[in-house]
């Protein structure tokens, strides 16, 4: 999705999109999840796996950092019908639809 061109890639054409701890990396995260809404089918999911920022159980305010916030899971979870979140120690589930 970063690299190549994902203009190739046909839209509404995806059952499942999956993200697994890269959607913090991502620079521009609000394109990258309308590209994401464009390429699922009708009933299709985008799964998110990521780190929430200031979980991690460390005084190293560097690692504390890791993750997103809550203007990134704002940005994610904005404009889907159907929002479910799954918490596992620092990491956050997400699956959303259309």
């Amino acid at each position: 999705m970063t690299t190549g061109d994902p203009a190739d890639l046909p839209d509404a054409a995806y059952g499942v999109v999956t993200c697994r701890l890269v959607y913090r990396w991502m620079d521009d995260k609000a394109a990258f999840v309308d590209r994401v809404r464009r390429l699922l089918a009708p009933g299709g999911m985008f799964w998110v796996v990521t780190e929430v920022a200031g979980r991690r159980a460390t005084a190293d305010t560097a690692l504390l950092k890791l993750g997103i916030t809550r203007g990134d899971e704002e940005l994610l979870t904005v404009g889907w019908s159907t929002v479910r979140t799954t918490d596992l120690d620092v990491l956050r589930c997400y699956a959303l639809r259309p």
